[in-house]
């Protein structure tokens, strides 16, 4: 008794695995084409999901299709010996490669969306776009299955004898099976790249940008708008009604850096300050900055110490900070000053990049009566 693996149910699942093969790389070619053709591919059926082939590198996309392309062939194989066997019709076995496609499609679209599923459960599918390739599959079985389907058409003249090989269905379900660890393989490759690729271009960003990326996760807390401290019960105070505070511009010497922090009083009286600016510092990530803010002289000014200063109306008071110079690369850094007149009072900000960073030391002066308000540094 002769088996059914006949030249001819094997040069029909042989071309129907061809045809798969070709469809899904025609429609692979096109979106990876940088001409208007990218639009036609949306006409030809989706048989492997786009993310296991389109987003591949190293030949994962093309192992994805050729894969898909010899199980179809296997399953089809299996189906169509049983039917053979029963003498079924052109229709029966054009409908059997239907089936066979659809199965293939649903095995990539379970590998596919199977990250999702462990994460998710179930509930994960609606957002793996599941289904795409099970329903691509059917839909191009509908329209090519008719060719391997003659191919293997049983003719009246020919005695159908023989048994079925026990052994095809299994290795057609097991088969089904590789497909779905494969397209899992491959889904986990695409994210394993796309992370090292966001890592690597991460590095280079931090590399041409002032300090590290901002990190909307990053842990943190904001800046406060006041600091502890009372403010004297004087009506001639420099409240912010009569007052505000105005930043200069940075100035540098070798491995120091000083920046001038002026007090504008707008109103037509005189008012009178006494002591040190309170000052605090914000981060790319908008979080308070750990840094140790000092009262006392630095090697870009020399400090007066506290005294109460009478600033005349329209006149300025002058407050310099002073740090010492240290690379932003990777760093939390100074995106915010934020300075008020006195500690207690409510604190003005304004961004600029400064290279002060984690853990740096600022030195601020006392209030005094500014000589040169046109002096921005």
């Amino acid at each position: 008794m002769r088996a059914f693996l006949v030249p001819r149910l094997l040069l029909a699942a042989a071309t129907a695995a061809g045809l798969w093969i070709i469809t899904a790389g025609i429609r692979d070619a096109l979106l990876q084409s940088s001409s208007g053709a990218t639009q036609v591919a949306s006409l030809v059926p989706e048989l492997v999901p786009t993310a296991l082939t389109v987003y591949q590198s190293g030949g994962g996309g093309v192992a994805a299709t050729a894969v898909g392309g010899v199980v179809l062939g296997v399953v089809f194989l299996a189906l169509a010996v049983m039917l053979w066997r029963r003498g079924a019709t052109v229709v029966a076995t054009w409908f059997a490669l239907v089936l066979a496609s659809a199965l293939v499609g649903l095995a990539f679209d379970l590998g596919a969306g199977w990250s999702w599923i462990v994460s998710y459960g179930a509930r994960g599918l609606l957002s793996s776009g599941f289904g795409v390739a099970t329903a691509a599959g059917a839909l191009w079985g509908l329209a090519a299955g008719w060719v391997p389907a003659l191919i293997a058409r049983v003719s009246d003249a020919e005695p159908v004898r023989g048994r079925t090989p026990v052994w095809l269905l299994p290795v057609a379900a097991v088969a089904v099976v590789g497909v779905i660890f494969a397209g899992a393989v491959t889904d986990a490759s695409r994210k394993e790249a796309i992370a090292a690729e966001n890592a690597a271009q991460r590095e280079v960003d931090s590399a041409s940008s002032f300090g590290a990326l901002p990190d909307p996760d990053a842990p943190g807390v904001p800046v406060p708008e006041t600091a502890d401290g009372v403010i004297p019960d004087d009506p001639q105070w420099c409240t912010p009604e009569k007052a505000t505070v105005l930043k200069g511009e940075p100035d540098a010497a070798t491995g120091h850096r000083g920046m001038r922090i002026q007090l504008l009083n707008f109103s037509d009286q005189p008012c009178v300050i006494e002591g040190y600016p309170d000052i605090a510092f914000g981060d790319q990530n908008g979080h308070l900055l750990d840094v140790t803010v000092e009262h006392g002289g630095s090697f870009m000014a020399q400090d007066p110490g506290p005294q109460r200063i009478e600033v005349p109306a329209g006149g300025y008071a002058v407050a310099v900070l002073g740090w010492d110079a240290a690379s932003p690369h990777g760093a939390l850094v100074t995106n915010t000053v934020w300075a008020a007149q006195t500690a207690g009072m409510v604190r003005g900000s304004w961004p600029i990049e400064l290279d002060i960073v984690e853990g740096s030391a600022v030195v601020v002066t006392a209030w005094t009566v500014d000589a040169d308000p046109t002096n921005p540094g």
